[in-house]
Order: C-alpha cells, then sequence, then structure tokens
C-alpha cells in the first residue's frame, strides 16, 4: 500500500504460483492454465507484469527466494536497474510464532481470507517448530548468499519491526537513493493492519513452545531477538 501510494508499484506475491495462475488464467482466458503451465509461460507471464508497470514505469514485487527462478526467467535476468530491499525480523522469535500460527489457520491475512497451496498443519508439534525454524533460518542463509553477488549499491537491508513503525519514513528513505527524481513529498494515508491476526493462536503457541524456539535459534546462526517484550 506504502509502495503504491508514492507511485512505486504494487509489490506483491507475483511469482508464488497462488498468485500467478489465476492471474495468468486470467490474462490468457484459459481456466486450464496450471503449475506446470505456468512454468512453461513464465517468459509470456512476465510480459504480462511489465506491461502493468506503475505510471513511472517501476515494477515492484515480494520475492521469496524460492521464487528466484521462475521470476528471472519471467522478468529477466538481475542488472543495473534492479533494486532490492532485504525486509528481515530481528526478533525470531515473533516470526516463528507468526509462520507456525498462518500455518495453522491457513489465513495469512485479517478477515478469514486464504489462500490456496498454503501447507497446513492440523497440529503444531515439536517437528513442526523445528521445521519452521529451520526454514526461515534456510531462507535467510539463501537470501544472504544470493545478495552477496549484486553490486551493494541496489541492496537496502530494512528490519521488519522499523518498517512496520514507521512505513512512510523507510520507503522515503530507502528509494530517494535509487530514484531521486521522484517526488516522495505526497500525504501519507492511515496504515493498514492487515497481519495484526491470529492474537489468540500466537498467544497459545508462544506459551507452548516458547522454550523451544528459543533455544533453537540460540543455536542458529541467525540470531533471535532476545528483548524482555518477547512472550
Amino acid at each position: 500500500m506504502v509502495m503504491r501510494h508514492l507511485g512505486l508499484g504494487l509489490p506483491t506475491e507475483y511469482f508464488q504460483w497462488q498468485f500467478a495462475v489465476p492471474l495468468m488464467r486470467r490474462w490468457a482466458g484459459d481456466d486450464t492454465i496450471d503449475v506446470l503451465a505456468l512454468d512453461r509461460l513464465a517468459a509470456l507471464y512476465g510480459r504480462h507484469l511489465l506491461d502493468k508497470r506503475s505510471v513511472n514505469g517501476v515494477f515492484a514485487a515480494k520475492l521469496f527466494v524460492g521464487n528466484l527462478n521462475f521470476a528471472r526467467r519471467a522478468v529477466g535476468d538481475d542488472d543495473a536497474n534492479s533494486f532490492y530491499v532485504f525486509l528481515s525480523r530481528r526478533n525470531k522469535f515473533d516470526q516463528t510464532v507468526s509462520l507456525l500460527s498462518m500455518l495453522y489457520t491457513g489465513q495469512p491475512f485479517d478477515g478469514g481470507e486464504t489462500l490456496p497451496g498454503i501447507p497446513t498443519l492440523k497440529t503444531i508439534s515439536q517437528k513442526a517448530v523445528i521445521d519452521t525454524v529451520r526454514h526461515i533460518a534456510d531462507c535467510e542463509v539463501r537470501w544472504r548468499s544470493y545478495l552477496s553477488r549484486i553490486d551493494a549499491a541496489r541492496i537496502v537491508q530494512v528490519a521488519y519491526e522499523d518498517f512496520v513503525a514507521h512505513p512512510y519514513e523507510n520507503v522515503r528513505a530507502t528509494m530517494r537513493n535509487w530514484f531521486p527524481a521522484h517526488d516522495f513529498d505526497i500525504a501519507t494515508v492511515a496504515e493498514s493492519r492487515r497481519y495484526g491476526n491470529d492474537a489468540a493462536v500466537k498467544t497459545i503457541i508462544a506459551r507452548q513452545f516458547g522454550g523451544l524456539i528459543r533455544e533453537l535459534w540460540r543455536d542458529m546462526s541467525v540470531g533471535a531477538d532476545q528483548s524482555p517484550s518477547a512472550p
């Protein structure tokens, strides 16, 4: 929402198949397109995406490390016009609890919305907690490895907690370096609290598995936030 308000595109999970398949079906007028067909149509899908760039010519997307290969085949290889904001949570405890909650409820957003294809947990077990911590740590390591090969001038690391606290200030400070001619002095609007759901589920997870989650992150090279505010 912040990026769109400032005229810098709408960064959504365009390269997750849950988003990409419905979009490609609509654009192609073919309801039979599935994940395998989408993979074959990557370049065409990318052209559709780029045709719908913002009025300022910016295409923005939220990328997960598992989507990189498909994204590169869809919109082309990384070049000097590609910029990365590496959004990472300092508080790995809260991140783990949040992801476990989403996997249990199947709802990434408020309002009962669901997405097809999200792997759901019937119960939250010790194994599920261990697998979730490993997944978060592995993704962060893989992202850091990928970004280490990119020109540092095209990368900014932003803490999730800082972004949520001051989204407009963070976007302006980051994007002014890359788009100096762009007007960022647009009045702000109220931010959405779209990701504040499942508080009760998260509280239960934190109480039942808090000790294990902290212990696992202590053993990881990517450290967890041990702040007193963590449950």
